[in-house]
């Protein structure tokens, strides 16, 4: 099983969302049917799971249920909700569900999100979901949680999966991870603001040196003024969970580069996916 699969089944059910939301009100019809879709779209693929929705853990007194489970033989589960996108309750549901189904077992989770009442929250949302994916990877780590972010509407599928490298649009061009993008922006502005060494130190601080040190530091392939080859820093954590990387994208801003994490959206298409800003 892999997510381009969950992305198509989603993808194909999502005319069933339009119209769930009326002002603060949400039909849950509608939000039912498009989850029994993609549960029997996914049963009619060729993913080797068996799915059922409003599935209880076994041996459990509580009654919480899964909105949609995969099982399979040997397999870990998939453990997939949908909720619009309120804190709240992918806070409360990511509690219980790792609680619930992943302290012994390996798991996928998977939330499923929809716009609230006001179209934000998605950031907060993905903040939460990645704290979470640092938890479960601690308690077993072949657990991962996913986001799956959807829009009705425009008909979009948008993915947020933590353990994968991040995507950056730096000064318009697109970089594939954080050290990538730190070494582009620093390119960029020397490319602008020629300047010595010690005046580029002013500047950004530790996130740069003249030599590589323990794998620390990436060459970036220009000189300042006085001849010193610049060396960018490479040891940035998984974005948002290490204020390096928030230091470094303010230092960026100050320091007039544009720097934009890019989002990764299903199209079906080849490749399935394509990252926009």
């Amino acid at each position: 099983m892999d997510t381009q699969a969950l992305c198509s089944a989603v993808k194909g059910s999502l005319h069933l969302l339009k119209g769930a939301r009326i002002s603060s009100v949400i039909d849950h019809k509608k939000v039912e049917l498009f989850q029994e879709s993609i549960k029997d779209i996914l049963n009619a693929s060729a993913t080797g799971y068996s799915w059922d929705t409003e599935v209880q853990a076994k041996g459990r007194s509580e009654r919480d249920s899964v909105d949609i489970l995969g099982q399979a033989k040997g397999q870990k589960d998939w453990i997939i909700e949908i909720d619009a996108t309120r804190t709240d309750q992918v806070s409360q549901k990511l509690l219980s569900r790792l609680t619930l189904w992943g302290i012994k077992d390996p798991i996928q989770y998977v939330a499923i999100l929809y716009p609230d009442a006001h179209n934000k929250g998605q950031a907060a949302c993905e903040k939460y979901l990645r704290y979470g994916n640092a938890i479960i990877k601690k308690m077993n780590a072949q657990s991962s949680v996913i986001g799956i972010f959807v829009d009705p509407v425009t008909n979009s599928v948008e993915v947020a999966q933590f353990n994968e490298s991040n995507h950056f649009m730096v000064n318009g061009k697109a970089c594939n991870s954080m050290t990538q993008a730190a070494a582009e922006a620093i390119k960029d502005y020397l490319g602008s603001h020629p300047v010595s060494y010690t005046k580029l130190q002013q500047k950004w601080g530790k996130y740069v040196n003249s030599v590589k040190g323990p794998s620390r530091y990436k060459k970036v392939g220009v000189k300042t003024t006085d001849g010193v080859d610049v060396y960018s820093y490479t040891q940035f954590r998984q974005y948002g969970l290490s204020s390096y990387w928030s230091e470094f994208e303010r230092l960026c801003k100050k320091n007039g580069i544009s720097i934009i994490k890019m989002r990764k959206v299903y199209t079906g298409g080849n490749p399935s996916c394509t990252y926009v800003p």
